[in-house]
């Protein structure tokens, strides 16, 4: 599959901005070349580079298709991390694997990334396109644990104290909902517990992120994800 580009669409014009620009000077893409570039909302744009510049590269549209679209079951991984190398290889994972939403929220034992929300965007953005994905997740980043408030969805909590988890736990929409590297605090444990089931997903003490990913990959295979 040839390298796919993430640019806004103007007109009959897609717009590549600095860090595509600087992907197409890297594979080394002159003027008068096709591309194929998405939008990030699910459609394939087939192009021609007419303009390459540092800060911004500009492509004409030859025609556009839409390849990706909303399923039914969505998504939601939930996260809080405080180490960023942990956090940013999870966020490609769950990239890869399919996830529809991507929530990094804070704990008392975990770090506030409001302040690195562009890159973490690249990290998606960098990773959907790996991934010949054309429809990128949406990302929510929130200062505290607010995000449970929208009690209607189902929401799975990882945890070792939990119950023993089944496949039919990671079967249609789910949020899911994995800690700190240094665990919630009791009071975190009982807001969790007013909205969702605690599962165990094994004998084994699992990493936050080897947690997030088993239980993603479950949920993106049994709902058609990837």
């Amino acid at each position: 599959m040839p390298h796919i580009f993430y640019g806004k669409q103007t007109g009959d014009f897609v717009i590549l901005d600095e860090h595509e620009s600087r992907h197409l000077r890297v594979i080394r893409v002159s003027v008068g070349q096709k591309l194929f570039v998405t939008d990030g909302k699910g459609n394939l744009y087939n192009c021609e580079l007419i303009e390459l510049g540092k800060l911004e590269s500009k492509a004409v549209v030859r025609n556009v298709e839409q390849t990706e679209i909303n399923k039914l079951s969505k998504i939601t991984l939930c996260i809080a991390s405080q180490n960023w190398e942990r956090l940013r290889f999870l966020l490609e994972k769950a990239v890869e694997l399919g996830v529809d939403e991507l929530i990094i929220y804070k704990t008392k034992r975990s770090k506030l990334y409001i302040d690195k929300e562009e890159k973490i965007r690249l990290i998606i953005r960098d990773a959907a396109k790996q991934s010949v994905r054309y429809l990128f997740p949406e990302l929510r980043i929130f200062r505290d644990m607010s995000f449970l408030q929208n009690e209607s969805m189902k929401t799975v909590v990882l945890h070792q104290s939990g119950r023993a988890a089944k496949i039919d736990d990671f079967k249609g929409s789910l949020r899911i909902v994995v800690g700190p590297e240094g665990d919630f605090e009791s009071e975190e444990i009982n807001q969790l517990s007013q909205v969702g089931t605690f599962l165990n997903l094994g004998k084994k003490i699992l990493r936050f992120e080897t947690a997030a990913i088993l239980a993603a990959g479950l949920s993106s295979f049994l709902n058609g994800k990837i």
